[in-house]
């Protein structure tokens, strides 16, 4: 059973599918996502959406690329 939620991302509002998890997880994510923010910004696509594991997480791009990174 997995829900969505939604986290800010620069300015983006993003859908945050939780795949096996809840929200407990989140702090994480934006952790990490704000510690990856230079090797992310070369990408020049923004993420669209993203689904949450319990231990990493899957970045969808507009140009139909995905991204998955640890979140521990």
């Amino acid at each position: 059973m997995s829900h969505i939620c939604c986290i800010r991302v620069n300015e983006d509002s993003i859908p945050v599918n939780l795949v096996g998890t809840d929200q407990k997880l989140i702090p994480f994510l934006l952790s990490v996502l704000n510690s990856q923010e230079a090797l992310l910004s070369h990408l020049k696509d923004k993420i669209i959406s993203i689904d949450l594991f319990s231990t990493d997480a899957i970045l969808y791009y507009k140009n139909g690329h995905r991204t998955r990174m640890p979140i521990f």
